[in-house]
């Protein structure tokens, strides 16, 4: 056998030892389908991007408010808020973005553009002309980037632990950004990664069933296109610098809620938030951290209404 040939074939073999290794280290084993959706019990549309799952309740005629998560944890990050909003009267909507959760993984680029086209799109399905808008850490990105590009469709913005540079000084996105070597890491470990800081979340907010939560975490990963969306994500504007976005939202409309134990989003990020949306009210929980909607809902629950119902 001629070296030429022997050398083709010993690059293709660990080509392939490589991609199984891969395969084995992903927990996406499983396709989306219509079965696995109809007993999620919640409801899906398609929009312009693919489907996407969400849930509504209270009355028809309530003021729209809509629930936006973080990078990672989907919609259930909400469940303290959802149902009490809803008893309070107001109509509410929350989501799945796209990656997560059950909503569809498309091809393409995850970046500001296309989840401001997902929860424009959202809003339009209901026939919204304007809503409150409650986001949590990316989701934040997520709504002042919505503002930013349809103030007319928002009433009041409500920020809980809002990123403004997500990707500052974070080796994981910094790694997940180099060509090729971001590409492994984004398929074999960085689902692992969000696990467990989605576990960390959970523990120290004292949510009572932390198993629970963490397999609907993980079932989300398990799903083919998680890792690619995730990967696009880190790579993409919604996770960098915000200065020219915060400084055109409406600070006497936005309500900021921020913990001094967040070890996320540091409080620089917080005070430069301040200083570029002239007019916010900031309310700090001492000693309360990343997901205060989850570890302290009863105060978070009280600034939000209040917030809403002010003059």
């Amino acid at each position: 056998m001629k070296r030429s040939v022997r050398a083709l074939i010993i690059v293709a073999s660990v080509i392939v030892v490589f991609f199984l290794i891969l395969f084995i280290m992903s927990p996406e084993k499983k396709r989306l389908t219509d079965k696995v959706r109809s007993e999620s019990g919640s409801d899906f549309i398609e929009l312009t991007d693919g489907l996407t799952q969400y849930e509504t309740a209270g009355p028809e005629d309530g003021e729209p408010i809509i629930f936006v998560h973080g990078v990672s944890v989907p919609m259930y990050d909400w469940d303290y808020q959802f149902e009490v909003f809803a008893e309070y009267g107001y109509r509410v909507l929350r989501y799945n973005q796209f990656g997560r959760g059950l909503s569809d993984r498309p091809r393409g680029t995850y970046d500001a553009a296309r989840y401001v086209r997902q929860l424009k799109d959202l809003m339009d399905s209901q026939g919204w002309e304007k809503a409150h808008i409650v986001a949590h850490s990316m989701g934040a990105a997520v709504a002042v980037e919505f503002f930013s590009a349809y103030p007319d469709m928002v009433n009041r913005l409500i920020l809980i632990a809002p990123a403004y540079h997500l990707a500052e000084d974070h080796g994981g996105i910094a790694a997940v950004r180099i060509p090729v070597v971001g590409d492994v890491v984004a398929k074999a470990v960085l689902p692992g990664i969000l696990a467990d800081r989605a576990e960390g979340l959970f523990e120290n907010a004292g949510v009572p069933d932390v198993a629970g939560y963490m397999e609907q975490f993980n079932e989300q990963t398990r799903y083919f296109g998680f890792s690619r969306s995730a990967k696009s994500l880190f790579r993409n504007n919604v996770v960098d610098e915000l200065n020219n976005t915060y400084a055109k939202v409406d600070g006497k409309s936005t309500l900021c809620i921020w913990g001094t134990d967040d070890e996320s989003i540091p409080e620089a990020h917080i005070r430069k938030i301040e200083s570029l949306t002239p007019g916010i009210s900031i309310k700090v929980l001492k000693d309360t951290g990343h997901s205060s909607n989850l570890e302290v809902p009863e105060t978070v629950n009280i600034l939000i209404r209040s917030f809403l119902m002010e003059e």
